[in-house]
């Protein structure tokens, strides 16, 4: 017994060990690559990536509140009332809950030198429901509302926040492996406690994942590797108070997962995989460190 407990800490400690040395490679490639998105953007006057306000929209990623940059990232509890039943007899019910925070001024490079951030900078909460559409075996359906707030140090950016939307996703086999196409319409809006206008937007994407497992095999564990794609159209883009300036009506994103089946477990808990993708949205353009699923 003793062997066998032995032997499956040394696994944990190799899974959390391999997870830190994957994480820290993609942090130093997306550092490098924002540092570099900069300099090019440094002329660019034609666009802003949405404002913080709507980060639970748009998930992890770089936004602008009051001139400064931002560090977005999310996390997505949720509890099962009831699960759905097939060819749409029944929907399920998910309550939902994203709790977005982000950190002022603090870069992915200061992770590589231990430099962990002493204080939130901003925070968000909006637990709402969503349902689903059980279609067929390889598609669902998933409408949804939500509702919230967003806080800031700076207090004129305190703000209620509201989503709601429709997500379908269909899966499918590709290649060898198994894909995800996604469409997703989805309608935010924001009403800030202070003098600021309120905004909005309206979003259509349009996403694909397609995973590929790998032959290469250690300890029963087999590499998995997804390129995915996102295409994002903006109807009445955000106008974002801290830019003045609206989005770009089209956006696009494109990188690589990478992961293990099966994924590891450490305490009852899955570690996320981990990916590097690039955005072209404008000033904002730029690489992103991917923690988890891409969309």
């Amino acid at each position: 017994m003793r062997e066998l407990n032995a032997a499956s800490g040394r696994r944990v400690q190799e899974a959390a060990a391999l997870s830190v040395a994957v994480a820290v490679g993609a942090l130093a490639t997306f550092h490098a690559g924002m540092a570099c998105a900069a300099a090019a953007a440094g002329g660019a006057s034609d666009t802003r990536f949405a404002n913080y306000a709507f980060a639970s929209e748009l998930g992890s990623g770089i936004y602008e509140i009051s001139g400064r940059t931002v560090q977005v990232y999310q996390f997505l509890p949720s509890y099962h009332l009831r699960r759905a039943t097939p060819r749409g007899a029944r929907p399920g019910i998910k309550l939902i809950s994203p709790i977005t925070v982000g950190f002022f001024n603090f870069q992915s490079g200061d992770l590589l030198r231990l430099h962990l951030p002493n204080s939130i900078g901003a925070l968000s909460l909006e637990p709402g429901v969503e349902f689903d559409w059980w279609v067929n075996e390889a598609w669902d359906v998933y409408p949804y509302f939500k509702a919230g707030g967003t806080f800031s140090s700076s207090t004129q950016l305190n703000a209620v926040v509201f989503g709601t939307g429709v997500r379908s996703d269909y899966h499918f086999d590709a290649a060898g492996g198994t894909g995800l196409y996604r469409a997703d319409l989805a309608h935010a809006g924001v009403h800030y406690q202070g003098d600021l206008p309120n905004d909005s937007f309206t979003r259509l994407r349009n996403a694909i994942e397609l995973r590929h497992n790998l032959r290469w095999v250690r300890r029963d564990r087999q590499l998995q590797v997804a390129p995915y794609a996102i295409t994002d159209v903006y109807f009445d883009a955000p106008s974002g108070p801290a830019s003045g300036i609206s989005a770009n009506t089209v956006q696009f994103e494109a990188g690589v997962m990478l992961g293990v089946i099966p994924e590891y477990q450490v305490r009852h808990m899955t570690l996320p995989r981990i990916g590097v993708g690039y955005r072209a949205a404008g000033l904002l353009s730029g690489w992103r460190l991917v923690i988890g699923d891409p969309f």
